[in-house]
C-alpha cells in the first residue's frame, strides 16, 4: 500500500472477528472504530501529555518494533522505495522464522 487511501480495506481483510485498537492521539485515527467494521473499543494513549499508557492500552508493541525496524534498515543505507517491500518482507521472514529462515529459503529455491 503506497498511501493510507486503502487502509480501511486492508483492516477489514485483516480483522477477524472484534477487536480493541490501541493507538496513539495521531488524527488519522479519529472515529476509526465508527468506519470499520470489526473494532469493538478504540483505546488512545496521548504521548503529547507524557500519557505511555493507560491500563491495558499501549503502543509499545508497534513503537518497539519501529525502532526495530529503523534499526535493520539503518545498515543497508538509502533503501529505495522501489524495493522497500522486500526488505520489509525479508525481515518479517526473520523475525517469524527465527533459526529456520535460511533452509526455508534453501528448500523454496530448490523448488523453483
Amino acid at each position: 500500500m503506497k498511501d493510507l487511501k486503502g487502509v480501511k480495506a486492508k483492516l477489514r481483510e485483516l480483522l477477524g472477528g472484534e477487536v480493541i485498537l490501541n493507538t496513539d492521539e495521531y488524527t488519522i485515527y479519529e472515529g476509526i472504530s465508527e468506519k470499520i467494521e470489526g473494532i469493538k473499543e478504540h483505546r488512545v494513549v496521548n504521548h503529547s501529555r507524557g500519557e505511555w499508557s493507560r491500563g491495558e492500552a499501549h503502543v509499545n508493541g508497534c513503537e518497539n518494533r519501529n525502532g526495530f525496524l529503523r534499526t535493520y534498515l539503518r545498515k543497508h543505507r538509502g533503501v529505495s522505495k522501489e524495493y522497500l517491500q522486500g526488505y520489509l518482507d525479508f525481515l518479517s521472514l526473520l523475525l517469524n522464522e527465527r533459526g529456520r529462515w535460511f533452509a526455508l529459503l534453501i528448500s523454496d529455491h530448490l523448488k523453483a
